[in-house]
């Protein structure tokens, strides 16, 4: 049995995805794929657009043999340490071969040596990151810039492999193979026994906030046919806000997800709004009032400057994307101050985040949905977890203790937030109609 994971997001599930998934079994023989997915908040340091029920099910719909949920606090931390979680979570399950992620090269040895230059990060290297921060940059940038230099002055055998200096630059910067590089070098951090499945980007370019094509009939190659996910989120928020119903803007982009995840992407946006991180902005404006310098501090994302800065500028709060804007820097990226303000909502901090390492990041799997054909995998994976598996939340309490339950509940309170604002929004927009609150605890496992 072959058992390949991907860590995913799935904000929303598109056909490039579907395409993944299909190549996963395909063209490197997996009878199942895993996905480690976001919950309700992502990376970026916001909501997903729906939930992480509906997200499972079109995932499922479309290939999926199982959904397990990377907790929280990874789900919305640096890239760095999403993908040391991820990892570690795939490892935790002890029946999983392999990892297939996405890129803008499929030159997986190159990506490979450059990886392992980020995990050993010699001398050298360390002295050149250090040089362009002190410059001002923001850590990706100078981390780019440095790995750059680095390649050009002490690694002719890798820099020999491009055409220019300007070809080396565009590899490190583009939005895949920065994210690729975290895989492997977590893979190298670990000494994991995860194989590496390196699959080229087809289609739209990661931030691409364009759909290229409008109907079906546009779509000349299956390449034509996929949208970024910030393509199809950038015309579903732009369209909803000009219409009552999100329904005229989801025609655009029928041909952008596939049949049986759209008809799923359609019935959950019928129901309730897609949301977006100023739909919190109330509760984030209270959390500003509420907490002093010290305590955000020690928020995670935060230090003492970004704090200094933040409550000096809380006066001026409106929204949060508006305080996003206001506090990003040259040397300070805008999705590190969205994090930030999302962990002081959710009330991450830096001492929780230490506390998940100890754990080594993944104390429990927490599923969230599996297909019906997936017995062997299910059997094997109870076989061989090495960390509870957590399938009902009345039994967690006695599956963990300690730190863990502390990860978990933190998983639970953002999913009971993210349904609280799901809800009073639905509701508001329906008007007269009372959606009634779903408590994580009445959840249950997805089974397609």
């Amino acid at each position: 049995m072959k058992v390949i994971g991907i860590i995913a997001e799935y904000n929303p599930f598109h056909n490039g995805h579907l395409y993944q998934i299909h190549r996963i079994k395909e063209s490197f023989g997996a009878d199942f794929v895993v996905i480690a997915m976001s919950g309700n908040f992502v990376q970026r340091g916001a909501p997903a657009l729906v939930d992480k029920y509906a997200r499972t099910k079109m995932a499922l719909s479309c290939g999926a043999d199982l959904v397990i949920e990377l907790p929280v606090l990874w789900a919305t931390s640096s890239a760095e340490e999403f993908a040391m979680a991820g990892i570690s979570l795939f490892e935790k399950m002890g029946c999983i071969d392999g990892i297939c992620f996405g890129a803008e090269t499929d030159d997986l040895p190159l990506l490979s040596s450059l990886a392992k230059i980020l995990a050993r990060e010699p001398n050298a290297f360390r002295i050149l990151l250090s040089s362009y921060l002190k410059e001002g940059l923001s850590f990706p940038a100078a981390r780019a810039n440095a790995l750059h230099q680095y390649v050009i002055e002490s690694c002719t055998e890798i820099a020999s492999a491009f055409a220019s200096a300007e070809e080396l630059s565009s590899v490190l910067t583009m939005p895949n193979n920065i994210l690729a590089l975290e895989y492997l070098k977590a893979l190298h951090r670990r000494h994991s026994p995860l194989t590496p499945i390196l699959i080229k980007r087809e289609g739209a370019a990661y931030h691409d906030t364009k759909l290229l094509f409008s109907s079906q009939s546009e779509c000349k190659t299956p390449a034509s046919c996929i949208a970024s996910a910030s393509g199809i989120r950038h015309a579903l928020l732009h369209e909803h806000t000009l219409s009552a119903t999100p329904l005229p803007a989801l025609e655009k982009m029928r041909a952008a997800i596939p049949e049986a995840a759209f008809v799923l992407f359609s019935e959950y946006l019928t129901k309730y709004p897609p949301l977006t991180a100023d739909d919190f902005s109330q509760i984030l404006g209270y959390c500003l009032l509420h907490t002093d310098k010290g305590a955000l501090s020690g928020i995670l994302d935060a230090n003492e400057e970004l704090a200094n800065r933040i409550f000096k500028s809380s006066a001026y709060f409106l929204s949060f994307s508006q305080f996003c804007e206001r506090n990003k820097s040259r040397n300070i990226t805008y999705t590190r101050i969205s994090r930030l303000l999302l962990h002081l909502i959710l009330d991450i901090t830096q001492e929780l985040s230490a506390a998940g390492k100890e754990l080594d990041y993944i104390p429990y799997l927490r599923l969230l949905g599996f297909y019906k054909t997936s017995k062997p995998l299910l059997c094997a994976l109870g076989k061989q977890a090495t960390v509870p598996i957590v399938s009902k939340l009345s039994h967690a309490k006695n599956l963990l203790y300690g730190d863990a339950l502390s990860l978990l509940n933190k998983d639970l309170f953002s999913a009971d937030l993210y349904e609280q604002i799901k809800r009073q929004k639905g509701t508001s927009a329906k008007k007269s109609v009372e959606i009634p609150f779903c408590h994580e605890y009445t959840r249950e496992i997805i089974r397609l």
